[in-house]
């Protein structure tokens, strides 16, 4: 198995080149399909976790979650729910609104797996 914290950071490297055009989250989750499947990455999508969670993007424990609004506290807690499952190797948090923007002056280490923020650029409709 590959290293989960390589994998992370490819896909989190695709992703931040891209503008999106988007009117809906749906539309954009279209876009970053498209995307991962540009790349050769193989990916699901709303793949449910347990009970209560439900991934945006799953690629072999890999999570992404996307989010066009939303208090980045609100984010931050539900990337905490993910990264807390046994299967779950690593999340990436990519965002359109500004705080997705911020660097993390320290990232989470949660259970020692790799968490990454990233900023996806929207492009005018």
């Amino acid at each position: 198995m590959s290293d989960p914290r390589l994998i992370l950071n490819a896909v989190a490297n695709h992703l931040a080149r891209y503008s999106y055009r988007f009117g809906s989250e749906i539309q954009l989750h279209e876009r970053i399909a498209a995307v991962l499947e540009r790349h050769g990455i193989e990916h699901q999508r709303e793949r449910v976790l347990d009970a209560k969670n439900r991934a945006d993007f799953w690629i072999d424990g890999l999570v992404i979650e996307v989010k066009v609004d939303g208090a980045m506290s609100e984010a931050l807690r539900q990337v905490s729910r993910y990264i807390n499952l046994p299967h779950v190797t690593g999340v990436i948090l990519a965002g359109t609104p500004r705080w997705a923007a911020q660097p993390l002056t320290e990232q989470p280490g949660w259970q020692d797996k790799p968490f990454q923020m990233i900023r996806l650029a929207r492009q005018s409709l």
